[in-house]
């Protein structure tokens, strides 16, 4: 079977004492719960399509509680002074042959019994102190013929023992597989799929549990980054029109402002869309940065527009007139330069998201700022910050008559 990366589902906090139910909720083998983490994880491994589960959880417990089990003569042995007794086909219980490489039997380990009898535990699990003594035990075990289930290699770095004599392992881990990934969608979906069994395995058996694979941390923002974004964006527009408000003291031009931010915004989305260009932590930071530039084409002319003299149509031909070629030499041409030059770095970070992003923002907030914005400006402008003059006809004064 082809599988993708490894997956780790962590258990925080698991409570090994015999009073706790924890073991039974996590493990896979005879007496375990139904819907124990385990076997859900197996269930997952049925539908790869929609878990990107490959197969089934390789558990340090499950072969943990098998390598105590009285049964696996061979596995959980102890010498007659209580010290760990491996098996036959390991030193110091065969000697090893130096011509042909085989382990010769050896009587050293004739006196070897096994750790527990089926009396020692209580239906089939160990005690507390039974737990807490043979874990080391397990997982400094080798595998072999007459015992496969020692963890050392397989498990070494499976647990966080620290402070477990207290009954309370911090952290373990149970390893899968996903299935293999190909595309940027394979990687997000799958990461959303273990994050999603996982919040469902935590509510379920009310421990906490989490996946974790070597990927994740490069496609953890694409979970939330359309939300990121639609905040960051919303938040920089509002700021900007509480800004435009108190320097305009005009709420009809801050709001003519923020509907061709607006629109600037959405182009940049339309261009990235046509371009190929994904939606990501670089992207998202352009689109909040290129909302502060885009006022540049914008403000000036607003501003123009309301100090100017006259009716709509004739203080937009003013604006163009008295700020356009500011904004067109100062803003435009200045920005157009200093992003051409991006189209020749190395870097394809810097092509992609730098120039064809930040060009395609210069000619958008150009074409909003100096063709679009006059002719919403001539439509339904603002009125004009300085009052008309009221002429007043007086009527001539007797001593004017008479001269």
């Amino acid at each position: 079977m082809k599988v993708g990366p490894p997956l780790y589902f962590v258990v925080k906090d698991f409570n090994y004492s015999s009073a706790s139910v924890d073991t039974n909720q996590i493990c896979s083998i005879s007496q375990c719960n139904s819907n124990s983490l385990l076997n859900e994880i197996s269930r997952q491994s049925l539908s790869p399509e929609t878990s990107y589960i490959a197969k089934p959880a390789a558990s340090w417990l499950d072969d943990f509680l098998i390598w105590m089990s009285p049964e696996a003569f061979g596995c959980c042995r102890k010498f007659v002074n209580g010290s760990y007794c491996p098996p036959d086909d390991q030193p110091p219980c065969c000697q090893l042959d130096q011509v042909s490489g085989s382990c010769m039997t050896s009587k050293t380990c004739s006196n070897c019994t096994t750790c527990f009898l089926h009396s020692d535990l209580d239906n089939g699990r160990p005690s507390t102190t039974q737990f807490r003594d043979k874990l080391p035990w397990f997982l400094d075990a080798l595998p072999s013929s007459d015992c496969s289930k020692g963890g050392k290699g397989a498990y070494s770095t499976s647990l966080d023992l620290s402070g477990y004599e207290s009954g309370i392992i911090q952290a373990s881990a149970f390893r899968t597989y996903h299935t293999p990934l190909n595309k940027q969608s394979d990687y997000v979906n799958s990461m959303r799929a273990a994050r999603d069994f996982s919040s469902k395995m935590s509510r379920d058996l009310q421990m906490k549990i989490f996946p974790y694979s070597v990927f994740y941390i490069f496609f953890e923002q694409y979970l939330s980054v359309w939300k990121t974004a639609i905040m960051n964006i919303c938040v920089c527009l509002g700021t900007i029109f509480v800004v435009c408000f108190i320097v305009t003291s005009s709420l009809w031009a801050s709001a003519i402002i923020l509907t061709v931010l607006a629109m600037i915004v959405l182009d940049m989305m339309g261009v990235m869309a046509i371009l190929g260009i994904q939606l990501n932590a670089i992207s998202v930071v352009n689109l909040v940065m290129s909302i502060g530039i885009a006022v540049e084409f914008c403000v000036h002319i607003t501003h123009a527009f309301m100090i100017g003299t006259g009716d709509k149509e004739t203080r937009a031909r003013q604006a163009l007139s008295t700020m356009g070629a500011s904004v067109f030499s100062g803003i435009t041409l200045t920005k157009l330069v200093g992003v051409i030059v991006l189209r020749f770095a190395k870097s394809e970070v810097f092509v992609v998201y730098y120039f064809q992003m930040y060009l395609a923002l210069v000619i958008i907030g150009f074409l909003h700022g100096l063709i679009f914005l006059p002719v919403l400006l001539s439509l339904c402008g603002p009125p004009t910050k300085w009052a008309k003059p009221k002429e007043q006809s007086q009527p001539p004064s007797a001593s004017s008559e008479r001269t």
